[in-house]
């Protein structure tokens, strides 16, 4: 069956994360204050509550209680906020996957462990924004979920069949479905209006030479995907670990996978990570 991306993600698109786009757009503005950032946050109280569990949680071990927005934030830090803000909007868009194809826990892991690794990376190359490397590695496999929402019989063939095989997904699909978990995702994250930073690296990352206006971020999530992958760190429903291109270590400066020169830093963050969102 051929894959109607536009049908298949017109759902979502009509939906876009607007508190992430708000916070954004208010970051990004240099007037700014964090009582707007609480103002923008306070009218998703969801969104509010989840932020002060996450202050007054262990991971931040502080005397006394946080009790306002405002406080949080200052506690927090707008990056990190950002982050969570995207985490939180879009794994509320994706509930009720089917278990049978993916648990939506290990789903989670393996994203959050690609965005600390591609940020690893990308600090490791020397580049500024890493942010935006972060997000576009937590998002790469969002088109998995999807494609797991819109079409859970096809999407349980194609994976049992990857299982059963010994065959990469990103094959697989573009085989059944005429278009792979990349595009749909690369798709959507377009259709919500997020910056192409973001939206090519997740449409790419398993064609990371095809990328052509932000290629490093792609190669970057490309090598991070593989990395996550050979330390088990998650699972995103694919049965085999992503292959990766050898052209591309090689371009960013590594002769093998570099898993173990990251290991130690990646673990640290990525627990670190797994506190706040998960």
């Amino acid at each position: 069956m051929a894959l109607d991306i536009e049908k298949a993600i017109k759902d979502w698109v009509g939906s876009p994360p607007n508190v992430y786009v708000k916070l954004k757009q208010t970051l990004e503005d240099p007037r700014s204050s964090f009582k707007e950032f609480a103002a923008i946050i306070g009218h998703d109280p969801s969104l509010s509550a989840r932020l002060l569990k996450v202050v007054n949680s262990a991971f931040y071990g502080l005397e006394n209680k946080v009790e306002t927005i405002t406080h949080a934030l200052g506690i927090i830090g707008t990056e990190q906020l950002t982050q969570l803000v995207l985490a939180t909007s879009v794994t509320k868009q994706f509930s009720g996957i089917p278990e049978n194809l993916v648990s939506m826990d290990l789903f989670w892991r393996h994203s959050i462990a690609c965005g600390v690794t591609a940020k690893i990376i990308a600090d490791w190359v020397g580049e500024r924004n890493l942010e935006s490397y972060y997000l576009a590695g937590m998002l790469h496999d969002i088109g998995s979920l999807v494609i797991y929402k819109k079409f859970p019989v096809e999407a349980e063939k194609v994976l049992t069949r990857c299982k059963e095989n010994k065959e990469h997904l990103f094959d697989v699909e573009r085989e059944v479905f005429g278009a792979s978990h990349a595009k749909v995702g690369g798709k959507l994250l377009a259709g919500w209006g997020l910056p192409m930073s973001l939206c090519e690296p997740v449409f790419f990352h398993h064609r990371p030479q095809k990328a052509k206006e932000y290629s490093l971020a792609t190669k970057i999530i490309h090598v991070a995907d593989s990395i996550v992958d050979e330390m088990n760190l998650g699972s995103s429903g694919e049965a085999l670990p992503n292959p990766v291109d050898l052209n591309i270590l090689n371009e960013l400066g590594f002769s093998e996978l570099p898993t173990h020169r990251f290991e130690s830093k990646i673990k640290d963050q990525y627990y670190t990570a797994m506190s706040l969102f998960i």
